[in-house]
């Protein structure tokens, strides 16, 4: 690996007192230099009451270790007392704290603690507003942000999206705040507190439906702003699946498609060369999509997904194969740009995989320092905050 570099925030300190929406955002300053102090009650966060990682990882150890590698711990009963001190002290040594508003007296407890920083405040619906304080969930704030009602097939019901993506979401629109609000305080010593909505997230990841609301008057729903056409789905082919998008807007993807059936003298190749095949509302009804589907599906029936995607880009067809979360780990373009990185895990004696960074930057100065720590593996090393905070 090439020597890292100085690193955009080297000599960053962030008291992270995250929850399910925002560990991410931690772990995304972590990686860039910054010391995260990751603040956990006695006994270790409830992420690790689970089993511990042995020969298997389950999701909730997995997801554990993959938030909050590179990050430090230290164990502090904040409630009173001894406790409250040394947090007060830790966060007068930050300069950003990330907190969620569900934290009940902690989020008042740290905004008492006096000097300038970012406390970026995360919960599902906001300081404010009819549903401040509401507790809720993945599933719950993808259907109230909207996402879940543009998921799916047209005829289905709404579709939750897998992956947490409420909490990822939040996390990334959250770091990109700290990150606005950090630079103005380095450079006017101005503090803020930013008050992160994870139903304002959401909606402001619609795609462009909230653009085609307010040009258009028009709701969005699943399958795209008007009529589908019947070419764009996912269709079955020899060992899974592949998305094809040959509709009318796009006649060279749909020029090539028949063209390829021709060329091999496949009947559906003269059936969809037939003039009822130009006539865009024919294309987007139930029966037109019933027959493409069945000439498709018959036509790529004995074509791997690999086949199919060599054989789209050659002939500059829109389609792409469905990839299963197995599949990743081999794709060729993740593997090319070297996506995964092993992280050492002591708790498992090897190493786990992981998706590496989410960019590239023309300076080497993404890097994971350490794998998750364990609950109070920092605590002699910051056993002296409190004579750092009076320095």
């Amino acid at each position: 690996m090439a020597e890292i570099a100085p690193r955009p925030y080297d000599g960053l300190r962030i008291v992270d007192l995250s929850g399910e929406l925002s560990g991410y955002v931690t772990r995304l300053f972590a990686d860039l230099g910054a010391e995260v102090i990751l603040v956990e009650p006695p006994g270790g966060r409830p992420e690790r009451q689970r089993e511990p990682l042995s020969g298997s990882v389950n999701y909730a150890d997995a997801a554990f270790a993959f938030l909050n590698a590179g990050k430090k711990s230290v164990v502090i009963d904040w409630r009173g007392g001894a406790g409250a001190e040394i947090l007060a002290d830790l966060v007068s040594s930050a300069q950003v704290v990330v907190v969620e508003a569900d934290a009940g007296a902690l989020l008042p407890q740290i905004m008492r603690v006096p000097g300038p920083r970012v406390v970026t405040v995360v919960s599902h619906f906001g300081l404010d507003g009819p549903y401040a304080g509401y507790r809720s969930c993945d599933l719950v704030t993808q259907s109230l942000g909207g996402i879940a009602w543009l998921s799916g097939t047209p005829d289905g019901p709404p579709l939750r999206l897998p992956g947490e993506q409420t909490s990822m979401v939040t996390s990334l629109y959250a770091a990109v705040a700290t990150a606005l609000a950090l630079w103005d305080l380095e450079t006017h010593g101005s503090g803020h507190v930013i008050d992160v909505s994870a139903q304002e997230c959401i909606a402001h990841s619609l795609q462009n439906a909230l653009q085609v609301w307010d040009l258009e008057r028009h709701i969005s729903s699943r399958g795209g702003e008007g009529t589908r056409d019947s070419t764009e789905d996912i269709f079955a082919c020899r060992d899974g699946y592949v998305f094809l998008a040959a509709p009318l807007s796009l006649p060279m993807s749909w020029r090539a498609l028949v063209e390829w059936m021709r060329e091999e003298a496949y009947p559906g190749g003269e059936r969809l060369s037939h003039p009822d095949w130009t006539d865009r509302a024919r294309r987007a009804t139930a029966a037109a999509r019933a027959e493409f589907r069945t000439i498709f599906e018959s036509f790529i029936r004995e074509r791997t997904r690999a086949e199919m995607r060599a054989e789209a880009l050659r002939r500059k067809i829109v389609l792409a194969p469905v990839s299963r979360i197995s599949d990743l780990a081999d794709d060729p373009q993740l593997i090319f740009r070297r996506f995964f990185v092993d992280v050492p895990h002591p708790a498992l004696g090897r190493s786990l995989r992981f998706p590496g960074a989410p960019y590239r930057l023309s300076e080497p100065v993404w890097h994971i320092d350490r794998a998750a720590p364990g609950a109070g593996e920092h605590d002699t090393e910051l056993s002296g905050i409190r004579r750092f905070a009076a320095r």
